[in-house]
């Protein structure tokens, strides 16, 4: 098993909220595989392109995933309420809430979701 420290980024129209966790596989995804994360609540029918990995010398590797999206131009936003649902959902599966700010990155290719 490998340890990776993952970096995770959901998104409303107005905020981004950035996660992470210390997470556990079989072997390390690489850069443009897809991850489903464990979401009891809410489901992991979520799949999450790694964006990027990087090693560090005497670290854990680090995983940065994309923000959730609808094609290779689009981005997937949840409304506001759903956003907070969402981060609830992954800070109860041990998740970290490392900040929460307004969303000045995806608001120009994104859509709302529309479950």
């Amino acid at each position: 098993m490998v340890k990776t420290l993952v970096f995770l980024y959901l998104a409303s129209e107005s905020r981004l909220a950035f996660l992470e966790k210390e997470v556990q596989f079989h072997s390390l995804p690489r850069e443009g595989e897809w991850l489903k994360l464990r979401n009891r609540d809410k489901g992991d029918y979520f799949a999450f392109r790694v964006q990027e990995v990087t090693h560090r010398e005497g670290s854990l590797p680090e995983m940065m995933l994309d923000v959730l999206r609808s094609s290779e131009t689009e981005y997937e936003l949840f409304d506001e309420q759903e956003l907070d649902e969402y981060i609830a959902s992954y800070i109860a599966e041990e998740w970290l809430l490392k900040s929460c700010k307004e969303n000045t990155r995806y608001k120009n290719h994104a859509h709302q979701r529309a479950d």
